[in-house]
């Protein structure tokens, strides 16, 4: 019973380490970043609700 649970738990190290390599990364680093895009622009921005402003708009 002793050896079957040191090698289960040998496997799982084994497999951990060939999924994710040595040393571990860290979870901060593997966050999505989402790229610029026009968005993000606030130049684009006013541009386009100065575009979409209508008649009944004050300003």
């Amino acid at each position: 019973m002793l050896l079957l649970a040191v090698v289960a738990v040998g496997s799982y190290y084994a497999a951990r380490f060939l999924l994710e390599g040595w040393p571990r990364r860290r979870h901060g680093e593997d966050q999505y970043v989402r790229p610029f895009g026009p968005d993000d622009d606030d130049e684009f921005l006013s541009q386009i609700s100065k575009r979409n402003k209508g008649p009944d708009d004050p300003e």
